[in-house]
């Protein structure tokens, strides 16, 4: 089976998120700059998993380029809240981490500002390509 090109290049900065998420949820962090963020921890989980279903959902635009935009945002947003259950379950085992269910809510509040943001986005595009039509009098 030969990969399409563009599903490589559509899919490859989500996976590639994913990933930096999964290594970094793997270890113990203490990152001095948190402490400057809004609501901090939750505040990176919330812009985390916004950015993740984001480009999730690009990925998935790419994928299925005839499926309604508000599928592929839900489709998006439900994959990006997966990860974000699968990270938490994930952390429990890990030393030194743990798994809230205060974190998952996070994730899922990004991921569904996330979908909105980018389905947003792509209403605004659309109705700005859209040519006007003028009434006559």
């Amino acid at each position: 089976m030969k990969l399409d090109r563009r599903l490589v290049l559509g899919w490859s900065p989500a996976l590639l998120f994913m990933a930096s998420i999964w290594v970094l949820s793997s270890m113990t962090l203490v990152v001095p700059l948190v402490a400057l963020f809004p609501l901090r921890d939750k505040g990176v989980h919330f812009c985390v998993y916004a950015t993740l279903s984001v480009l999730v959902i690009r990925a998935a635009r790419i994928t299925w380029p005839r499926r309604s935009a508000l599928r592929v945002a839900a489709f998006g947003a439900f994959v990006t809240i997966l990860w974000g259950l699968s990270d938490e379950l994930h952390q429990a085992f890990v030393p030194g981490r743990s798994s809230e269910l205060l974190d998952l809510l996070a994730d899922a509040l990004g991921a569904t500002a996330g979908a909105i943001l980018i389905s947003a986005f792509w209403a605004a595009r659309r109705s700005s390509s859209s040519p006007v039509s003028e009434e006559q009098p």
